[in-house]
C-alpha cells in the first residue's frame, strides 16, 4: 500500500456504502470505479481541525461556513464537519473517532512533517520507519484520527 493515494481514504460512512455498492454512482454503471467525491471527518473543534489539515497537509480551505469546511486535498476534498447526523447516536464522552481507518497521505519528507507536527504538541503514534517499500509514520489530528504519512 505504499502508493495509496489521497483519494482511497474510507473515513466516512458515506464512502463505504459508495464503495460497497450499496449507494449507486453515475459513473459506476459502466463497470468503472467511481471516484471519491471527498472524505467527510465529523471534527470537535472546526477551527482546530482547519490549522492541523492546513498548516501540516497544506491542504487550501475553498469554503467554511462556520460549521462545515471544504479541504482541497489534491486529488480529493476532505470535508471537516462539526455536527452529528440525525440518524447517529450520540458520542460517548471521549470516544476516539475513525478507529481503524488510517487514512495515507503521500509526502515528500515524512520527517520534517512529523517533527513540525510534534513541536506544535500533536500526538505522534509512530516516528518515521524505513522499509523496503518506503518510508511510513502516523500522527494524530485534534480529533484523533490517525493518519500515515508515506514517502
Amino acid at each position: 500500500m505504499n502508493t495509496v493515494k489521497t483519494g482511497a481514504f474510507l473515513v466516512s460512512l458515506g464512502l463505504v456504502l459508495l464503495l460497497t455498492g450499496c449507494m449507486s454512482s453515475p459513473n459506476n454503471s459502466g463497470g468503472s470505479p467511481p471516484p471519491v467525491d471527498h472524505i467527510l471527518l465529523e471534527v470537535s473543534d472546526l477551527n482546530a481541525s482547519i490549522a492541523f489539515y492546513r498548516d501540516f497537509f497544506w491542504l487550501q480551505v475553498t469554503s467554511n461556513d462556520g460549521h462545515f469546511a471544504m479541504l482541497d486535498a489534491g486529488n480529493t476534498r476532505i470535508a471537516l464537519w462539526d455536527k452529528r447526523w440525525d440518524w447517529e447516536a450520540p458520542r460517548v464522552k471521549n470516544e476516539r473517532r475513525g478507529v481503524g481507518i488510517y487514512p495515507h497521505l503521500k509526502v515528500t519528507d515524512v520527517a520534517e512533517i512529523v517533527n513540525r507536527a510534534r513541536k506544535a504538541g500533536y500526538r505522534i503514534i509512530q516516528k518515521p520507519r524505513h522499509y523496503l517499500w518506503g518510508t511510513e509514520a502516523f500522527v494524530a489530528d485534534p480529533d484523533g484520527y490517525i493518519w500515515a504519512l508515506v514517502k
